[in-house]
């Protein structure tokens, strides 16, 4: 660098200069002068003191070309220093350390002619000898011993201190949190046991998770809690931990606990009851003199079922025999074998009665579907082979193009069907019936068509279809009957007969016998396989309400309103205006409406 000898030589050469140049006057100070293109510098205020005209600056300013700019560098003595903490109740000793480097920032001789110059691109730093305070390990060992740290202290301590780069803290020691206690756990035995054999005990996927319990057969135990070990804080002390968290049983009726105090037994044979989650009892018959409501739970149970409240709000009622819920029932799954009677409302939620029925009903329905779809291809498929377009193309070609421009739906009824099967338990869903349904999406999807035994395996699974559906018999118990008093929202579905005391509003009611509302029906849909009787059907203002029933049957309302739509067989009627004492039937093989202008 350059020394300056005349502050007149750096003013008589203002004009001749191009680049800032800087000029070492003493040993803390610059001079910098200005070059023709440089308009703004920015300062770097940490590194020391920029003055410009007489004023220090710490923001960017702007300058003219041949000013002078002075520099003051700072010199920095160095530091090691720390500050011991101990945390988290004992458990942490962090050091707050302060480390700085001994030195100061330079300048370099001469800079770029650049519109702006950055000091802190800039400055070089230079190390110097420490002259601050500089604590060593000894001090560190020294400081642990005052503190009382005795326990824990990591091995690598004191090098994650000397490593430190300005201000940080440093975990320095870490004791021992205690562990916490394991609870005593309660272990349903009747909920494991169901587990365990549910593959084999089920029939389908609606049966009963509840089984009846014999006399001396136990309930539910108590695996007892383990207390948790101490800990030790980094002073060496010791940290207590907490005791475990018990309970006791609840002993309902007809329910004692065993020798050790460990297990609930039943006392006689029944079915076990759960009044919450300690509570435990033994009831031969299953009557709820209440609301069905989570303090009970859900009800799965393989005989007949009364409630003499309501059913509550997503909980369900899975029963083998009949149900009677002599309250309401507000979005809730109901599913009764033999017969269901609720003398309230049944505001959303699903009914089924007669599942079985309804479960082997749809299975039918879809296979026979799929089999009549498949039949009809084949022989469209056989015809168009035979023909002069066919005669080019290979079998699998012919089917693959019989598929996608006459039964595009075809690959996904099988597809679905599969989905159904498998979704589904049932004892008429065996093996046999599985594979032919897979075999059918397999050649009937994708490039499934142009493989070439195709055609042949396609016969024999039609073939497969026929013989399994006339195998399927659908029995249905005899006085099979659902009866609510009011539906709002709600799915039914029912192997027998429906009646309704009121009136339906937006629901959807399929029923294999007759349906019967001796109130209102609006909105919604009803699917009847007999006669159907209605008092006032439809409204105004309303969605459509859609009305069907086979041909052999009859549908008699009282009152219709317009925008309702009734579906005989595969025909359809809409109702356009208002009729009184409408009926319509089949005679003959046609459909016969007699009516009244409302």
């Amino acid at each position: 660098m350059s020394e300056v000898k005349d502050m007149s030589e750096m003013t008589d050469n203002n004009s001749s200069n191009v680049c800032p140049v800087i000029w070492k006057a003493e040993d803390n100070k610059f001079l910098i002068k200005m070059g023709d293109s440089v308009k703004f510098v920015v300062p770097f205020p940490m590194a020391g003191i920029l003055s410009y005209k007489g004023q220090s600056q710490e923001t960017a300013f702007k300058v003219d070309a041949g000013d002078i700019l002075e520099f003051y560098p700072e010199f920095f003595p160095g530091e090691l220093t720390w500050e011991i903490e101990v945390r988290d109740q004992g458990l942490t000793a962090v050091a707050k350390v302060n480390h700085l480097k001994p030195g100061f920032y330079v300048l370099p001789e001469t800079l770029d002619d650049n519109i702006t110059i950055r000091f802190q691109d800039l400055l070089i730093w230079q190390d110097t000898k420490p002259q601050g305070p500089y604590w060593d390990q000894r001090k560190f060992l020294g400081d642990l011993q005052a503190h009382g740290i005795v326990f824990g202290v990591l091995p690598g301590a004191w090098y994650n201190i000397s490593m430190v780069q300005g201000k940080r803290e440093v975990v320095i020691a870490q004791g021992k949190p205690p562990t916490l206690p394991v609870a005593a756990q309660l272990v349903d035995l009747l909920t494991k046991k169901e587990t365990a054999l549910e593959e084999d005990q089920r029939i389908d996927h609606f049966a009963s998770k509840l089984k009846l319990v014999n006399a001396g057969q136990a309930l539910a135990r108590k695996i007892p809690g383990v207390p948790g070990t101490p800990g030790r804080n980094v002073k060496g002390q010791e940290i207590p931990s907490q005791k475990p968290r018990d309970f006791q049983f609840k002993l309902k009726k007809n329910v004692q606990l065993s020798e050790d105090g460990l297990e609930v037994m039943a006392t006689v044979a029944g079915l076990p009851l759960r009044m919450d989650e300690l509570s435990f009892g033994v009831e031969p018959a299953y009557i709820l003199n209440q609301d069905l409501d989570l303090s009970i739970g859900s009800i799965e149970f393989p005989g007949d079922v009364f409630i003499s409240g309501d059913v509550h709000d997503g909980l369900h009622i899975f029963s083998e025999g009949k149900v009677e819920i002599r309250g309401s029932s507000s979005r809730a799954e109901i599913r009764a074998e033999k017969g269901l009677t609720i003398y309230r409302n049944v505001l959303a939620g699903k009914l089924v009665v007669g599942a079985r029925y309804v479960v082997r009903s749809k299975l039918l329905h879809d296979l026979q579907a799929l089999h009549d779809d498949l039949v009809a291809c084949l022989m469209i498929t056989e015809d168009f082979i035979n023909s002069p377009h066919g005669k080019d193309l290979k079998p699998g070609q012919c089917l693959k193009l019989i598929i996608e421009r006459r039964f595009p739906g075809l690959p996904k009824q099988a597809s679905d069907l599969e989905k159904f099967l498998l979704a589904t338990k049932d004892e008429l869903i065996q093996q046999d019936l599985v594979i032919s349904v897979r075999s059918a999406k397999r050649f009937l999807g994708g490039l499934g068509p142009l493989d070439p035994q195709a055609l042949p395996l396609l016969g024999r699974v039609s073939q497969a279809f026929e013989q399994i559906i006339g195998n399927i018999t659908l029995d249905v118990p005899e006085k099979l009957e659902c009866q609510v008093d009011y539906v709002q929202g709600a799915l039914i579905e029912c192997a027998g007969h429906f009646s309704c005391r009121k009136g339906t509003y937006n629901s959807i009611i399929q029923a294999a016998g007759d349906v019967r509302i001796e109130g209102v029906c609006r909105g919604g849909r009803i699917i009847s396989g007999g006669n159907v009787v209605i008092k006032e059907l439809g409204g105004s203002g309303i969605t459509a309400t859609t009305v069907q029933f086979p041909g052999t049957k009859r549908l008699k309302v009282g009152y219709c309103y317009a925008n309702v739509v009734i579906v005989v067989d595969k025909e359809i009627i809409t109702i356009d205006e208002p009729y009184k004492s409408l009926e319509i039937y089949r005679e003959h093989g046609k459909v016969e409406v007699e009516r009244l202008k409302g």
